[in-house]
């Protein structure tokens, strides 16, 4: 099968963050609505100054820096913003071919400077993936609270805290992100973690994208992940490899955000991680990371590129897709799942 249907099948995305899965339109009507001033007067501009691709990149923590906090951040604040944010970039998961989706976000980076209620700003997402659950009969869907490194021991427990409390209403599992920090320890998270999870959140760790194998090592060790986010550097460690196949460890790689920001160099190289993870029996989904600030980032158009460049066959990603639906958080179908 080929073409710009491939793949007929249904898709889930278990790694996009909330910020960068937002239709450009849409972060553009709200930043109009709200009279925000934007970087760019004309839409055609804005689009391009916050959209990466492999042959426009940027590094993470520069795209971090310039674009991710102050501007992407900034226009998913509030609580009627991350309502439109969250039912939009899932409705459009939907009509794209995704049955299951996993929206990740840190609540604190968009309660603009804490001018708004946590809980408020929470519920507010919760109504949004509402609306989509009720709108789209077969959609799954869930969210992800991230804790960030660049957080403080105490704010990072707040958010742990809050995931447990809206656990029953859809926030499925808890998630480790942000630029590496000298002083952040993933052992100083082993007891909320396992809180977190004896009150039935799954867990996921951003771990060996940028930041070095031995982050990696740690997540394992003090956290037992059920998932890690990217993961690539574990292609040249191969006792790491070996202990995530042990554990059964799904790798969520995000082949084209890793590109755009430099993670991986070019397709050679990400051909060479992902045959050998399938060569160790390292288990992985295909996710897009920010669909909608990657140039052709959609999942679908992720799996054509993987297919096109000879990286992995139709039934490679026949069983990537396998292991995302078996891999998944959400406990069921629609709005079923939390009722």
């Amino acid at each position: 099968m080929s073409g710009d249907r491939f793949p007929a099948y249904p898709m889930a995305e278990l790694h996009a963050h909330l910020g960068t899965s937002i239709d450009p339109a849409v972060l553009w009507q709200i930043a109009n609505s709200l009279g925000i001033k934007l970087p760019r007067d004309e839409f055609k501009e804005f689009c391009d100054y916050v959209t990466l691709s492999p042959t426009r990149p940027m590094p993470l923590n520069d795209y971090f820096n310039k674009i991710y906090h102050p501007i992407l951040d900034k226009l998913s604040s509030g609580t009627l913003a991350v309502e439109a944010a969250v039912y939009n970039t899932m409705s459009g998961a939907y009509r794209n071919g995704i049955t299951l989706i996993e929206l990740r976000t840190n609540p604190m980076k968009h309660n603009m400077n804490r001018e708004v209620d946590l809980d408020h700003l929470i519920m507010a997402m919760i109504h949004g993936m509402e609306r989509a659950l009720l709108e789209h009969h077969h959609l799954s869907a869930g969210l992800i609270f991230c804790i960030g490194r660049e957080f403080d021991i105490e704010q990072n427990t707040k958010i742990i805290e809050k995931a447990i409390k809206y656990h029953k209403r859809g926030v499925v599992g808890v998630d480790i992100a942000g630029p590496a920090r000298a002083n952040f320890k993933m052992a100083d998270y082993a007891e909320a973690f396992r809180v977190a999870r004896a009150a039935g959140l799954k867990v996921t760790v951003h771990s060996g994208e940028v930041h070095a194998a031995n982050d990696m090592r740690e997540a394992l060790e003090f956290l037992s992940p059920d998932r890690i986010g990217h993961g690539i550097l574990a292609a040249t460690d191969q006792p790491l490899m070996a202990e995530l196949a042990r554990r059964g460890t799904v790798l969520e790689i995000c082949p084209l955000s890793n590109l755009a920001t430099e993670a991986v160099k070019n397709l050679d190289e990400m051909r060479f991680i992902l045959r050998t993870f399938i060569d160790n029996n390292v288990r992985f989904s295909i996710n897009t990371d920010w669909p909608e600030v990657i140039e052709e980032g959609h999942l679908r158009e992720q799996y054509q590129m993987l297919l096109r460049e000879g990286i992995l066959s139709e039934e490679e990603l026949v069983e990537c897709t396998r292991t995302a639906f078996a891999a998944g958080f959400v406990p069921g179908i629609g709005l079923d799942a939390y009722l």
